[in-house]
């Protein structure tokens, strides 16, 4: 039997609870106490003493059940030996990181993704407590980087992360940096401004990094670029057409996005109205599957941006076909633009329709709901601030989410609402006399967690007050065979 014993486990879908184990030497009877629950995935070591694990058998004739002893999350316990597995689901992490986007992701084989990193610290002080970086001796693993497009509150939280330690070696490792193309300088320059077929684009593009090294030599600095310069690790561009930046064991990490047209010989991406818009229009769009599921990342993509993607993915421009319905039309000619722009949703849908899906611009009113209805979602996770003057998530965004969400029980999830502070601060707790900075609210509990094997997915949010058994609020879901999609499955609350 030795030479089966493995020295690491995952808990099993849906979550596991970790005890402790007591015996009564007189009735000899077991009494168990909980300590915590372990989400579907997470990591464990079982305890091992001479070549074999530790267990116990608890209960009388066929009710037995074997125990074993494990160390997960910081704590030692005993979990049912049938809720350990040896096969790691994937997990993807958004975190909440405030008012911006940033989110985590670890395949089966461990390697680890950042998209976006939010605006402040956040996603530092996640990871530094996800890795134990507490302790300049501790590394965590290597990371590939992908940044969606230059607005602060998706890029600005890299600046820590990036930064050097005092010994000159980062304790967090980038691999690689990827982005949307448009290196932004001072002055919210994105590239060479252009006019072709009376349309403007934004071209010469840094699909490289000898582009990109190219670039910042001819161009003033901004916060991007400053930011970028914080690390080696080389820099390039990804749009439709790029390869995946991740494809092994059934995993998938495929770019949607930007959709970028040829003019001239050279890339060049349409220009959205402002450069706000346009950066914002090309966000680096990921589509990750594994198995069955397929969960979609877009950035801030904006209503303008969404149509070019539709149009790319279906051959129909929405966009044109929506003015003229704004026209007088006969009834017989509004029902064929109109059918048009239903056959857009359902062809651009074979591309990127998704089971999860990251809302854009953290539930911003600049969203089509043809767009929504390409995505068809069963759940939609917004990621999203306190403390910012755009009431995001804004209502008709929760609302127009909802209507075109896939199934009778759509889910949707917010890291603002996951994570609120208490209603009143005792005054008797506050030391008004120290001289202390401004103490940050926001934790990783308003972190939303999503595992996945692609036949079962779990969604989970830590409760602010631990419940009786409980620390997560999970949400399943399911592939249904026979109906070809996956399916919400309701628990009764407890």
């Amino acid at each position: 039997m030795a030479d089966t014993i493995k020295k690491v486990g995952y808990a099993t879908y849906p979550s596991v609870k970790l005890q402790a184990m007591e015996t009564d030497p007189k009735t000899g009877k077991t009494k168990f106490t909980f300590i915590k629950e372990l989400l579907f995935g997470d990591f464990m070591s079982p305890k091992i003493e001479n070549g074999e694990y530790v267990t116990a058998l608890v209960g009388s004739g066929k009710k037995k059940v074997e125990y074993i002893k494990v160390h997960c999350r910081n704590a030692d316990g005993w979990i049912k030996r049938s809720e350990m597995q040896f096969d790691r689901p994937l997990e993807v992490n958004f975190i909440d990181v405030g008012q911006g986007d940033g989110c985590h992701i670890v395949t089966p084989d461990d390697k680890h993704f950042l998209i976006d990193a939010g605006k402040s610290d956040n996603m530092y002080r996640f990871l530094k407590w996800r890795f134990n970086l507490r302790s300049a001796k501790n590394v965590a693993p290597p990371f590939t980087v992908v940044i969606s497009h230059s607005d602060t509150d998706h890029y600005l939280g890299f600046s820590t992360i990036f930064a050097k330690s005092k010994e000159k070696e980062p304790q967090i490792k980038i691999k690689k940096v990827y982005h949307n193309g448009m290196i932004e300088g001072a002055g919210a320059s994105l590239g060479t401004d252009i006019k072709y077929n009376g349309k403007k684009y934004v071209t010469d593009l840094c699909d490289t990094d000898a582009d990109y090294q190219e670039r910042i030599k001819n161009v003033k600095a901004g916060t991007y670029i400053n930011m970028l310069k914080k690390v080696d690790a080389p820099k390039e561009a990804l749009r439709k057409g790029s390869d995946p930046i991740y494809d092994k064991n059934g995993v998938k990490m495929e770019i949607m996005g930007p959709v970028a047209e040829e003019i001239d010989g050279k890339a060049a991406l349409p220009d959205f109205g402002d450069s706000g818009k346009t950066k914002n229009g090309h966000s680096v769009v990921v589509k990750l599957t594994i198995g069955h599921l397929r969960l979609l990342a877009g950035g801030d993509l904006n209503t303008e941006s969404e149509y070019h993607l539709i149009k790319a993915y279906s051959g129909i421009d929405i966009a044109a076909l929506k003015k003229e319905l704004e026209g007088k039309l006969s009834d017989e000619d509004r029902k064929k633009k109109e059918a048009e722009i239903e056959a857009a949703v359902l062809a651009a849908r074979e591309s990127l329709g998704v089971d999860i899906a990251k809302s854009c611009h953290h539930g911003s009113a600049d969203f089509s709901s043809e767009f929504l209805q390409v995505l068809n979602p069963i759940a939609t996770i917004i990621s999203s601030g306190d403390e910012e003057p755009h009431c995001h998530p804004r209502p008709d965004t929760l609302g127009t989410i909802g209507k075109y969400s896939r199934g009778k029980r759509s889910l949707i999830f917010s890291t603002e609402l996951a994570r609120s502070g208490k209603e009143f601060l005792e005054l008797k707790d506050l030391d008004i006399s120290a001289q202390k900075k401004k103490e940050r609210v926001v934790t990783v509990y308003g972190m939303i967690n999503v595992r996945t094997d692609g036949e079962k997915v779990i969604i989970a949010q830590k409760l602010e007050s631990a419940a009786k058994g409980r620390n997560w609020d999970i949400h399943k879901m399911e592939w249904n065979e026979k109906i070809g999609q996956f399916e919400y499955i309701s628990d009764k609350e407890s």
